[in-house]
């Protein structure tokens, strides 16, 4: 089952004395590792939307059309939602779908356009995750892309697989491939009813990332490290990356220097690097 989660991110932290606050507050890490990290990349959502209106036209299924509208729609504007209405004479495009289905009104410029201008705030990925012993398939996806909320709401559906191997045969069975390879450090603490990580990425300084269920209950946390509300970020990584003037995303193998590993290994073993 996927669950939403809200985050928030400190950068440019001092892991020593994170590591310290965190020892005075008497919690120790439940984990400390590098992690091994496989970015998988939907297609984009206009793209989805016309492929989804040939399914309909040639074979009569609105399944995926209605998934993906659904999963969009949280993207629409005041606006979009009354040119949606102009184009099909109501406002619920996925009741239009599930009444109507034709294909015709649907393959239409205006609303092809609003997809991709939905796409813009809309963020899907797969994640496919080594943490030590344990390897992870995640479907991650920004459910709140306007903010109202004030923090970022992931919505994350999650399963185990054997290993990194398996794991990345099984999502290229299924035609997906990797856009990038990065590895990372984490060390993460339970603390307060929320995920507590020191994370350090190649090539930028380390920050701390706190999620939870609740706002309050993050920013208790915040508070508690040392911290105050103007010092919390609400952004992605590959916006840690561009505030660095780097771009996440030229790097399809993002793997740390050595002096970078020099420096990780004050925190991590040998052994538990491997």
């Amino acid at each position: 089952m996927s669950q939403i989660e809200r985050e928030i991110k400190i950068l440019n932290v001092d892991i020593d004395k994170i590591l310290q606050k965190m020892r005075d507050l008497g919690v120790e890490p439940k984990g400390k590792y590098i992690q091994d990290v496989y970015t998988f990349d939907f297609p984009k959502l206009q793209d989805s939307y016309k492929k989804n209106i040939e399914i309909l036209r040639n074979t009569g299924d609105n399944r995926g059309l209605i998934s993906i509208i659904r999963e969009a729609r949280v993207c629409f504007s005041k606006e979009d939602v009354e040119e949606i209405e102009e184009i099909i004479g109501q406002r619920d495009l996925v009741k239009y779908i599930e009444v109507n289905g034709d294909s015709s009104v649907l393959d239409n410029k205006q609303l092809i356009d609003l997809m991709s201008r939905a796409n813009e705030i809309f963020f899907k990925w797969i994640r496919l995750r080594q943490t030590g012993d344990e390897t992870t398939i995640t479907i991650k996806k920004v459910v709140d892309g306007k903010g109202e909320y004030d923090l970022d709401a992931v919505e994350e559906l999650e399963f185990g697989v054997p290993n990194i191997v398996i794991g990345k045969s099984f999502l290229e069975n299924m035609g997906y491939f990797p856009a990038r390879h990065q590895k990372k450090m984490r060390i993460a603490y339970d603390y307060e009813n929320t995920e507590v990580v020191i994370d350090k990425w190649p090539k930028i300084p380390p920050y701390i990332e706190v999620e939870g269920k609740t706002k309050e209950e993050i920013y208790h946390v915040v508070n508690a490290l040392g911290f105050k509300p103007e010092d919390v970020k609400i952004i992605n990584t590959d916006d840690v990356y561009s505030l660095n003037e780097l771009d996440l995303y030229s790097f399809k193998d993002l793997d740390f220097s050595d002096v970078e590993l020099e420096m990780i290994g004050k925190y991590i073993s040998t052994e538990e690097k491997k």
